[in-house]
C-alpha cells in the first residue's frame, strides 16, 4: 500500500475525552475511517471522462460531437484532475469515473484553449493522485499511457519511446513531446507517463495519419494554471518551481 501523503486531523467529539481508553478507542475508530490520500500509478491516477453538450459546438473550427469522452489525471489531493480543453469544451456536464468505477461530478476549474488543456475539480474526494516530474523530457526514454478498449475491461499501460521532446504540432504554440505511442478515440486529455510511472504530459493530439499521441509538457500546465489554481493545486507543492510564462488561462470558463 502506497504512503498516505497527508497526515490525518482527528476531530474527537466530547464522548472520546472521558477516560483514556474512550480516547484511544475514538482514535482508532477515527483512523480507520479517515481516508488515506495516496500517491499512485499511472493506473490509480487516471480517470475517465463522460461529457455531455449542446450540437454544433466547435473547437479550433472542429466540430465537437454532443455526447463524448477522453481521459484526465488527478494531480493532487484537493480533488483536482488535468485533461485536454477539448474534452470539456463548453460541456454541459462533467461525469469523472475512476480506475475502481466510482463515479463524481466535476467542474471546469481552469481552461487554457491555445495549448488545449484544462483543469477540473470534482465534487468529492478521490483517493489517489500522480507524481509530477520536474525533469523535462527526454528523447528515446521510455514512456507508458494508460489505455481501455471497452469500459467492461480493466486499464492496461501500452509502452513506447520518446521519439522528439520539441515535436511542433500545427496550431499549437508551444512544443509538445512525440510519444512514439499510437492511441485511439477517448485517449485524449490522458497522462504520459515516465518508466517510474511519474506524469510527464497530458495527451491533446492523436495524429490523423498515424495515430500517434502527442503530449503537452505538465510542466507548461503548471505554469499556465498557477493563477487560477492557487498555491494547493497543480501549480502549487509539486509543480516545479521556475520561469513562468505563457498567457493567463480562463478561470472556470470553457467558451
Amino acid at each position: 500500500m502506497a504512503p498516505c501523503s497527508r497526515s490525518a486531523r482527528l476531530l474527537l467529539p466530547q464522548a472520546c475525552t472521558s477516560s483514556p481508553f474512550s480516547v484511544a478507542l475514538c482514535i482508532l475508530v477515527a483512523l480507520i475511517f479517515t481516508p488515506c490520500l495516496a500517491i499512485a500509478g499511472p493506473v490509480q491516477a487516471s480517470v475517465w471522462i463522460d461529457v455531455s453538450r449542446e450540437d454544433g459546438v466547435k473547437f479550433d473550427g472542429y466540430h465537437l460531437s454532443r455526447k463524448a469522452e477522453g481521459m484526465g489525471v488527478v494531480t493532487t489531493a484537493s480533488r483536482e484532475i488535468v485533461t485536454a480543453a477539448h474534452v470539456v469544451w463548453q460541456a454541459d456536464a462533467i461525469t469523472i469515473t475512476d480506475a475502481k468505477g466510482a463515479k463524481f461530478r466535476a467542474r471546469v476549474l481552469c481552461i487554457d484553449k491555445t495549448v488545449d488543456v484544462a483543469l477540473l475539480r470534482v465534487d468529492g474526494r478521490l483517493e489517489n493522485f500522480a507524481t509530477i516530474r520536474a525533469r523535462p523530457a527526454v528523447m528515446g526514454e521510455p514512456v507508458g499511457v494508460v489505455e481501455r478498449s471497452q469500459s467492461d475491461e480493466p486499464p492496461r499501460i501500452v509502452s513506447g519511446v520518446i521519439g522528439a521532446a520539441r515535436w511542433t504540432s500545427h496550431g499549437v504554440p508551444v512544443p509538445l513531446i512525440f510519444s512514439g505511442i499510437k492511441g485511439a478515440k477517448g485517449m485524449s486529455g490522458g497522462g504520459l507517463f515516465d518508466a517510474t510511472g511519474e506524469l510527464l504530459g497530458i495527451v491533446i493530439r492523436i495524429d490523423s495519419s498515424v495515430g500517434y499521441l502527442s503530449a503537452v509538457p505538465i510542466t507548461e500546465l503548471c505554469t499556465r494554471f498557477s493563477r487560477c489554481a492557487g498555491k494547493d493545486g497543480v501549480a502549487g507543492r509539486q509543480c516545479p518551481h521556475g520561469r513562468r510564462r505563457g498567457t493567463s488561462p480562463d478561470q472556470g470558463r470553457s467558451n
